[in-house]
């Protein structure tokens, strides 16, 4: 006898949709699927609605602002269908994750404080010896996140270019990927200088960072990976131009993945008329054009995964008066499955097979979770029961940021988190968090 058995249309690994299918949980894991009702200790039968795989968020700042931390992050994570999450390496105050020693206190962290699974990004400094890199990976370090730009000189610094090629080479023996902010930081110092002469007005901010400076770094970091033979996961990239490049790199033999975050599908460069700093981020926001073709891509497997880089500040450090003393970045982690649904599937834009690639197997894949991401036997028993005709406004009091806003609170939706499993446990349910900290684990790779 199972220790749980799921009932509703179970969203099946190729996107097939098994009508009032089951699935048994034993020990955490999926033991069985049928279209028969399995024998259990419990049931939770949910006619009409989607048993989905967990999703997976691979792009989360749990630690970029010192009032958030991991709790935070993983129960909104929860409450938004996220079971697996991968935080970055920037930890604030002045931490970044770039010695074996941090890395294995962040592990312990993790598995003291998470409410849903945490992968972990590790990442080095601009100077010195890099033979930590192995030993990083080999304690289950999904990767090495860099940037082309500097965000703080000792946090989040930029790794110059010489440093990179030999960094590159190091982390390709390590059966690890790299990942990298991409923007070029002459092209962005130049152009801010001029829009800082016009601080108040929010759409400066977009002027600042041109898509020329995400392009030209995208396409050297391709290099650096094309000549080193590392993998490049290309994070949060906002212009078609950036998965022209990703895209025709593969085609000469680069292992190379890229993903967009919801808000560059959702949000153009007008949101920062209407919202000011609540709608800046890092590359900025773009044109409505420029979102019209993500969707495209996506649809066109040209795009891999979908994230939301998640990165939630407080109100007074995004409310300023000029535009560029707001902090960059948005929350996310309660939303990411949801509005990508409604925006995707439920207005025709994607297939359910692209959006739980893009959200659930295709992040797992990339990142080596092999009992992640899918609704099969032997993987992990991460689901969500979601029901797609839930027409609702999103509302901020059901997201469980400590922060207490959301660039998309009120936003119309079609679709909503019912539950949340994670490992076959129940960690939310209607609009509760239910699961304790310390019910998540630190996960590694698999390969």
């Amino acid at each position: 006898m199972h220790d749980l058995a799921i009932s509703g249309d179970v969203v099946l690994e190729d996107g097939t949709v098994l009508t009032d299918g089951w699935i048994g949980l034993s020990d955490g894991s999926i033991a069985s699927i049928s279209q028969q009702p399995i024998e259990a200790a419990r049931e939770s039968v949910h006619p009409g609605k989607l048993i989905l795989p967990g999703f997976v968020d691979v792009h989360v700042h749990a630690r970029s602002n010192p009032d958030e931390g991991i709790a935070a992050t993983t129960t909104a994570a929860a409450a938004g269908g996220t079971t697996t999450v991968v935080d970055m390496p920037f930890d604030a105050p002045a931490r970044p994750v770039n010695s074996v020693e941090r890395l294995e206190a962040k592990i312990a962290d993790v598995n003291r404080e998470a409410v849903v699974d945490v992968g972990l990004y590790a990442t080095f400094a601009p100077t010195g010896p890099l033979d930590h890199i192995g030993a990083m990976a080999s304690l289950g370090a999904v990767g090495f996140k860099v940037s082309t730009i500097e965000v703080d000189k000792v946090r989040f610094p930029r790794i110059p270019d010489g440093r990179l090629y030999e960094a590159f080479q190091e982390i390709a023996g390590t059966n690890r990927l790299v990942a990298a902010h991409q923007e070029n930081q002459e092209i962005s110092d130049l152009f801010s200088a001029r829009a800082k002469q016009d601080s108040t007005n929010p759409l400066s901010h977009a002027r600042s960072r041109p898509p020329v400076a995400e392009a030209e770094a995208a396409g050297r970091l391709l290099e650096l990976a094309y000549w080193s033979g590392a993998h490049l996961h290309m994070v949060h990239g906002t212009i078609p131009r950036t998965f022209d490049l990703i895209n025709w790199h593969r085609s000469q033999g680069v292992a190379a993945s890229g993903e967009t975050c919801i808000h560059y599908l959702i949000l153009d460069e007008s949101a920062l008329t209407e919202l000011g700093g609540r709608a800046k981020c890092n590359p900025p926001l773009r044109s409505r054009d420029d979102v019209a073709e993500l969707w495209v891509q996506l649809e066109d497997r040209e795009i891999d995964i979908v994230t939301s880089d998640h990165s939630p500040y407080a109100l007074a450090n995004k409310d300023t008066a000029s535009i560029f003393d707001a902090y960059a970045g948005l929350p996310g982690a309660a939303t990411l499955g949801t509005l990508l649904y409604s925006e995707g599937v439920a207005r025709g834009r994607i297939s359910l097979a692209t959006f739980t690639e893009c959200v659930c197997s295709g992040p797992a894949d990339i990142f080596g979770f092999e009992k992640k991401g899918r609704i099969a036997i032997g993987y992990d028993g991460d689901l969500v029961v979601f029901d797609p005709d839930a027409r609702h406004n999103l509302d901020v009091h059901t997201m469980h940021y400590r922060v207490g806003w959301s660039t998309f609170d009120g936003y119309a939706v079609t679709g909503r988190v019912l539950e949340t499993y994670v490992r076959g446990t129940c960690v939310f349910r209607g609009d509760k968090v239910i699961g304790g900290t310390g019910h998540g684990a630190f996960v590694a790779p698999a390969h």
